[in-house]
């Protein structure tokens, strides 16, 4: 899988410690250039809302480790519905 659960965590951690001010972070997550999930974190509240396009679902965390894996297990069906 090219998008390691590593590099998604790196990517989530970068989310937290956004300085901007801005009210959320986004960040889409995409296997062979479809975007398959989105990831919505909220520094006001420190919670991350994980949306998955296919089947469209959203979830809260209030976890980082439980958003990394949730993005990982998506994209990792996905790769594999092929």
């Amino acid at each position: 899988m090219k998008l390691s659960l590593l590099k998604i965590i790196r990517r989530l951690q970068a989310m937290q410690l956004d300085q901007s001010g801005a009210k959320e972070q986004r960040r889409t997550f995409s296997a062979y250039g479809i975007p398959v999930c989105e990831v919505v974190y909220r520094p006001a509240t420190h919670d991350f809302t994980f949306i998955r396009y296919s089947p469209q679902e959203e979830f809260q965390f209030d976890l980082l480790d439980l958003v990394a894996i949730e993005v990982y297990d998506t994209l990792y069906a996905f790769e594999h519905s092929f």
